[in-house]
């Protein structure tokens, strides 16, 4: 996913602020800043958790609030 050169810019503002650290700038660089409105379930906690840093990663440089919304089984 390619990052607008505004959403570049916020993040590196973050980065030379030093509000998040260079791993995590070049992760969202790289990635880019798309989160779907419902966490994905995954298939370890491993990506599970790595998925809940960047989402509250993107909220905490982008000022966004992030609902968590739950899956649930209607089979019950």
């Amino acid at each position: 996913m390619e990052v607008s050169k505004n959403e570049k810019s916020r993040i590196l503002k973050a980065y030379f602020d030093k509000s998040i650290t260079k791993q995590e700038m070049e992760n969202l660089l790289i990635h880019g800043i798309v989160m779907s409105p419902v966490s994905w379930i995954f298939a370890t906690e491993a990506e599970q958790l790595k998925d809940k840093q960047r989402r509250q990663l993107i909220c905490r440089i982008f000022g966004l609030t992030d609902i968590e919304i739950n899956w649930v089984d209607g089979t019950a």
